[in-house]
Formats: structure tokens, C-alpha cells, sequence
């Protein structure tokens, strides 16, 4: 007959072995519930780093300058500034499983412990897959502070906020390290089509080269607007394949760009706004030595409980911000 340090032990096994053994795809099931985590993951914005103090990007702001001569004319010299470093710290969120040592023995058949086991990792997943939701839209943190992953208003704050604070201990005071704000022009069914053309082209023309954004976020009532109202029907029709589709998303399209709506933004700002994004330069930098990984199951002091906890080292950074666009009601 198992003693009860048998019984413990046994399930801590299977719990732990069923875990890693859905792993995988229980981290795909969380970031493809949500629209923004989907949408960035099948743009291929994830990235590894294995430890590190930080994540480090090179940051390029500056150009060689280029001097037109004629014979007799002197030439330039000296090595300008043109790079600088930003820094981002980990950011760590979890979420735990916790079990009685009463459950334990009332679920130690041979039928019911499997039920058992998978009832408890579906609370914690459904818990994680709440945390990923909200994280990309709420509010700015302007100076780097807080526990959780930075987020789109992190990436990009609201223009009153454009030049205070930080983004990879770099001080958004600097031009250079700025997205590109509009404002909406009303009546927003006459205009918006016009004012999303022109921000689009002012990112495109921002930054060495023509790179226009190529992802689009916003809320639902303008994703609703463009639907209706936009110009040119063949580039809004709804998107029949692909990845977010396949999950249940609606996309629609403007100048061939995919775009996406959800509900968490308008909650961030409470106004209208579209979110323009270079895909290209963003990336969610997670650690897979700690990404959805269990720890050991722990007693609780004086208690019939134990438990245990999912980690996940997960941080977004952006080496070129001016790649990016916020239009806004007031932006």
C-alpha cells in the first residue's frame, strides 16, 4: 500500500509530467487567444534570449554626412556619434497551480487523478491567457517602472506623453527616438481613409528607406468604419485564409497591410485610435529556459497544500520606434 510521501510524490510526478508534455502547445493556445499576441507571433516578432542582466539593442540615429567636392576642395574627417545602446530589463509573470493534500487522496484513483490534474492546469492556463490579454494595451509606464511586460502603449505612448519618460533607458526627449502621431480628422466617415493614407506614408518616408508599417491595430468602432466607409473595396474585403484567421479573427486590409482590432485598446486611452506597427521592428524577447517552464511543487507552511508556479521571461523591444505610428482622436 503507497504512504502518503508516495502518494504526494506520485502526483507531483504527473502533474508536472503532464505539463511538460502540453507545454508546447499550451503556450501556442495562450498568445493565439488573443489578437495582438497572435497577430505579433505569426509576424514572427518572438525572439530568444537565453539569461542575461538584460536585453540589449544597438540603436542607429544618425547618418554619415556626405560632402559634394570639386578639385581643390578639402575633405571631411572625424568619426560622428551615430549609435547608442538600449537597455531593457526581464520582465517575469506568473501564475500557479495549487492542490490539497485532501484533494490528493479523494483524486488518487485510477481513473479520476488524470481529470484531476488537467482541471487544475486549466484554471492556471485560463489565468494566463487573462494576464497576456490585458498586458499589450494597458497603460504606458513612461518610466520603465512595474513588474509586467511593456506593452503597444509602451512602444507608443499617447502625444502628450511623447517626450517624457524612457523606452530601453533612452529618453524620448530625443527626436529621433519618437513614433509618428495624427490627429483624426473629422467627420471621421469622410476622412479617415485619407488620414490613415497619410500617416501610413509619413512612417514609410520617417526612417532610412521606404519600410512602411506593416500591421494594424485599433478599435473595434473603427475597425467597423473602415469596413464601411473605405474607399477602395477590393483592399478592404475580409482576409478568407491565414494564420489569424484560422484562429477566429477578422482582418481586413489596407494597402495590403493586415488589420486588426481589439478590445483592450480603446480601454488604454479611451479614445479612437489606430495602431500602425513595423512588424520588423518589434520583438517579444523571451528567455525558453523560462517560458510557460514549472518549478518544483512546495509545501505551504502549516497547511495540507501545495504548490507550484508557471514561469514566463517575456520583454518587448523596438530598435527603431520612429517605424511606428499612432492616429488618435487626440493622439
Amino acid at each position: 500500500m503507497a504512504t502518503l510521501p508516495v502518494l504526494t510524490q506520485t502526483i507531483d510526478d504527473i502533474f508536472t509530467e503532464t505539463w511538460y508534455e502540453i507545454r508546447a502547445e499550451a503556450a501556442d493556445n495562450i498568445l493565439n487567444a488573443t489578437p495582438i499576441w497572435a497577430a505579433l507571433k505569426a509576424a514572427g516578432c518572438m525572439k530568444t534570449q537565453v539569461g542575461g542582466n538584460f536585453i540589449t539593442r544597438t540603436i542607429r540615429y544618425g547618418t554619415e554626412s556626405v560632402k559634394e567636392v570639386e578639385k581643390g576642395d578639402t575633405l571631411d574627417m572625424g568619426e560622428p556619434e551615430l549609435e547608442t545602446m538600449a537597455m531593457w530589463d526581464w520582465r517575469y509573470t506568473s501564475a500557479h497551480v495549487q492542490r490539497s493534500l485532501i484533494d490528493d487522496q479523494k483524486n488518487a484513483g485510477k481513473f479520476k487523478i488524470k481529470e484531476y490534474v488537467g482541471k487544475r492546469i486549466s484554471a492556471s492556463k485560463d489565468a494566463l491567457t487573462a494576464n497576456f490579454e490585458t498586458v499589450m494595451t494597458r497603460a504606458a509606464r513612461l518610466t520603465e517602472t512595474g513588474k509586467g511586460t511593456s506593452g503597444l502603449n509602451d512602444l507608443l505612448p499617447l502625444y502628450a506623453d511623447r517626450a517624457t519618460g524612457t523606452f530601453g533607458k533612452i529618453v524620448r526627449s530625443n527626436e529621433w527616438w519618437r513614433p509618428v502621431y495624427k490627429s483624426l480628422t473629422l467627420p471621421m466617415e469622410v476622412n479617415l481613409v485619407s488620414d490613415m493614407r497619410n500617416i501610413y506614408n509619413t512612417i514609410m518616408a520617417g526612417g532610412v528607406g521606404s519600410v512602411p508599417p506593416n500591421l494594424i491595430i485599433t478599435t473595434q468602432d473603427l475597425f467597423e468604419l473602415y469596413e464601411d466607409f473605405g474607399l477602395n473595396v477590393s483592399q478592404i474585403i475580409k482576409d478568407s485564409g491565414g494564420t489569424l484567421v484560422d484562429l477566429g479573427f477578422d482582418v481586413l486590409r489596407f494597402k495590403g497591410k493586415p488589420m486588426i482590432w481589439s478590445a483592450g485598446v480603446v480601454s488604454a486611452a479611451a479614445d479612437q485610435q489606430m495602431l500602425f506597427l513595423n512588424t520588423d521592428h518589434i520583438e517579444l524577447v523571451y528567455d525558453p529556459n523560462m517560458w510557460f517552464a514549472m518549478t518544483e511543487w512546495k509545501p505551504i507552511p502549516l497547511q495540507n497544500e501545495r504548490i507550484a508556479h508557471f514561469m514566463c521571461a517575456v520583454q518587448m523591444v523596438s530598435d527603431e520606434l520612429r517605424r511606428h505610428g499612432r492616429l488618435a482622436e487626440d493622439p
